[in-house]
């Protein structure tokens, strides 16, 4: 496993664990975080340019109904950086009818 370092100006190396997705419209796809809760990672999530992507944490990620409102609970558009910890689920969804492609980058954290 890659440990997390920032010590040149803010790059970080390339992680040696993580998983790529493809999404199918409104399908969801899960990802479980590697180890035991004692194993803390920083996740960085990638996606393709236009793609409508939620991320849930531990829960179902959802899509959004047109002209509706609704609450979330641990589910975020298009996250960039999350802290995670080892057996945590990551669930991915997407309404793009062409698929959206994501990546998620795990480095521990020490």
């Amino acid at each position: 496993m890659t440990a997390y370092n920032s010590s040149f100006e803010g790059a970080t190396p390339f992680s040696d664990t993580g998983s790529k997705f493809n999404l199918a419209a409104n399908t969801g796809l899960s990802f479980t975080v590697p180890g035991d809760i004692s194993v803390r990672y920083r996740a960085k999530f990638s996606y393709t340019a236009n793609a409508n992507v939620w991320v849930s944490y531990n829960g179902t990620a959802v899509s959004p109904i047109a002209g509706t409102q609704s609450a979330t609970y641990n589910q975020e558009f298009r996250p960039d950086i999350k802290f995670v910890k080892g057996g945590d689920v990551l669930n991915l969804i997407s309404s793009d009818a062409t698929g959206a492609q994501v990546g998620v980058s795990l480095l521990q954290i020490p």
